[in-house]
């Protein structure tokens, strides 16, 4: 045995005894390092693994606008992944398609108008809305020059993304605003596609009128074309954008549902304060290749508009979207508002206390 004296050294990480012959400290520094350190090292980089296993969720959207903004905020800041979600937002061309995709099971959660769930159920899909982010009718009916003024829509075409979808029961209000009716006064409705579609239609003449979003009703206005009508300011109790799931997938995974709307509603609430204005601003121009500053600085405020504090599903608001659909599908008339609205977790994280915090930093605090 070796009796020869030894000195703890502050310097070792270790704390071991520090011999006078460097083979011996070495052989005592990897046994312990070996026996004490490496077990806790292991554990160490299993932890993350854990926690950075995150729900895989496919959201779906079918409108490239200010409104599809709360989706590339809550990726840019990173909160699906606060919430343990890694979600992908793809673009799909139509509500149709996406409610397609939603019943197949291609998407898990979609961001679709109202009209579309309530099509996609009377054709015998159990969609049901979460959330209604939107709370307002937010398009423009938009005219070629030569258009002045109500009457000069008899006779004409309206361009809209699809039949019975948003935009469509969007121009029948337009019409009965300006006291006209399809039938009567030979105003065709025609689908012709997503926005950036549209606005290809009435510049080329293939329509004479077009429901488009306020986004590209004013780079249309600056062309001199005419902003006939501003639905948003009819204040009628409408679903725009709804948050939409299928029941089986609600029914069976309700915590990635509820996850998904936490990322959701913190991004709205991200993007309402002034401070994350330029924060905003940077996702909304590189999403939507927006250069001009003015341009960027109006669809910002689009977003601000409209945007419900606590989205809870609204039977009325669908109820008045049934009303509009039930003379082109009667199957749509029989359908229960009450059967597809479900609010339990947007009520829920509400009474939780959840949505005020997101809003209130001191109550976020406690």
């Amino acid at each position: 045995m070796n009796n020869r004296p030894f000195q703890f050294c502050r310097g070792n990480p270790l704390w071991l005894p520090v011999s006078k012959r460097p083979q011996t400290i070495k052989l005592r520094y990897w046994l312990l390092l070996f026996l004490f350190v490496f077990p806790f090292v292991i554990r160490a980089a299993e932890v993350p693994a854990k926690v950075a296993k995150l729900i895989k969720l496919r959201v779906s959207q079918s409108t490239l606008n200010t409104r599809a903004a709360i989706l590339w905020i809550a990726q840019a800041q990173c909160l699906f992944a606060k919430y343990g979600v890694d979600a992908e937002t793809v673009f799909l061309a139509s509500s149709n398609i996406q409610t397609a995709a939603l019943a197949t099971g291609e998407v898990q959660i979609g961001t679709i108008g109202g009209a579309t769930v309530l099509s996609g159920v009377a054709g015998g899909q159990s969609f049901r809305i979460v959330a209604r982010p939107s709370n307002q009718l937010p398009y423009d009916l938009v005219a070629r020059p030569e258009i002045k003024d109500g009457k000069d829509i008899r006779g004409k075409r309206i361009g809209v993304t699809s039949v019975g979808g948003t935009t469509w029961m969007a121009a029948n209000l337009a019409l009965q605003n300006f006291g006209l009716e399809p039938g009567r006064d030979d105003v065709k409705i025609n689908a012709i596609g997503n926005q950036g579609i549209l606005i290809q239609a009435i510049e080329g003449g293939s329509v004479d009128l077009a429901i488009v979003d306020p986004f590209f009703s004013r780079r249309l206005k600056q062309k001199g074309y005419k902003v006939m009508l501003e639905l948003h300011r009819s204040n009628i109790p409408f679903i725009t954008t709804s948050v939409v799931t299928t029941a089986t997938y609600l029914r069976d995974h309700e915590d990635h549902v509820e996850r998904f709307l936490r990322a959701f509603l913190e991004a709205q609430a991200f993007t309402s304060k002034p401070e994350n204005k330029p924060a905003v601003l940077r996702t909304v121009t590189m999403k939507m290749k927006i250069t001009d500053p003015a341009t960027a600085e109006e669809g910002y405020q689009d977003l601000l508009v409209g945007n419900e504090k606590k989205p809870y599903p609204s039977i009325e608001a669908l109820r008045n979207v049934q009303k509009l659909m039930a003379p082109m599908n009667p199957k749509v008339a029989g359908l229960k508002p009450e059967e597809i609205v479900e609010p339990r977790i947007i009520r829920r994280l509400d009474e939780s206390g959840f949505i005020d915090s997101l809003y209130d930093s001191k109550k976020r605090s406690r």
